[in-house]
């Protein structure tokens, strides 16, 4: 197990044991019955097939109703008004080359990209044991709020040239400085949107599956144009499933009293030093 790190300095961080074995038992064969179902071949990538799933899904709600996996979520990130946004199987083929490095921050254009605290974060809980033969995640610490060199080497994540890498380009590669996150069954990473971050190759005959749930930190604290933005996200209740929600659950959900309005989508950081 990863030794924990500096959250806000390094861009990411691990929790022990985020699930208990019962939990993991029922998680994992609701994955597996979400992977034996057809599903959009474009949430694949190469390196990584996503799976989205809802609020109501059984796999994201074994998370949204543990308080205390919530509670530690928030001590790890220094939460102030945690709220869940979306989830998703993440599953890596036995002999799967490496995802390549990218950043996951959708909103370069405005200005909370480069502010101290992180804007959104993904919370990746491993369903197997996983290290550096078995596409475990690698991480950059720190890219969150500076440029590297391996930044103008990048293809923009989604794009069609993100598909067809060469495997010794640099997106692909070991970096100096990397570190990388070898973590158990039931052990969770947490990454800033913002944190360079990629996978090692599988270079086993099994598949690694994950869950990623994605949160914002301090959902009050957002400018009302981001938070216009994600409260239309797909995965959040929609507006006749509101009324059937307890009240104690709507505390984890965005709710934005404004008008809701799409923000241009920009994935490519600018080169800084």
């Amino acid at each position: 197990m990863l030794a924990s790190s500096d959250f806000a300095a390094d861009g990411f961080t691990a929790i022990p044991a985020l699930f208990e074995e019962r939990d993991l038992h029922e998680i994992e064969k609701q994955v597996q019955r979400q992977l034996a179902l057809p599903h959009d071949p474009m949430m694949n990538r190469v390196g990584n097939d996503l799976i989205p799933l809802r609020w109501n899904d059984p796999i994201v709600t074994h998370l949204l109703e543990r308080t205390s996996a919530l509670a530690r979520i928030r001590a790890a990130v220094a939460a102030a008004d945690l709220r869940w946004i979306s989830a998703y199987i993440s599953s890596k083929a036995g002999s799967m080359p490496a995802l390549l490095w990218h950043q996951d921050w959708w909103c370069w254009d405005h200005a909370i990209s480069f502010a101290p605290a992180a804007p959104q974060i993904a919370v990746l809980c491993y369903l197997c044991d996983t290290g550096r033969h078995t596409g475990a995640l690698r991480v950059l610490p720190g890219s969150h709020r500076r440029g590297l060199p391996i930044h103008a080497e990048l293809p923009e994540p989604h794009s069609a040239a993100a598909e067809q890498l060469a495997p010794d380009h640099p997106a692909l590669s070991d970096q100096d400085g990397q570190v990388t996150l070898n973590l158990g069954r039931g052990d969770a990473a947490i990454v800033d949107y913002r944190l360079l971050h990629g996978t090692h190759p599988n270079r086993s005959l099994l598949r690694r599956d994950a869950v990623l749930f994605s949160f914002v930190p301090n959902w009050c604290a957002l400018p009302k144009s981001i938070r216009a933005h994600l409260a239309m996200h797909p995965a959040l209740p929609n507006a006749d499933e509101w009324p059937t929600i307890a009240a104690w659950w709507q505390e984890i959900f965005p709710r934005y009293d404004g008008a809701p309005a799409s923000l241009q989508i920009n994935r490519v950081a600018p080169l800084r030093g």
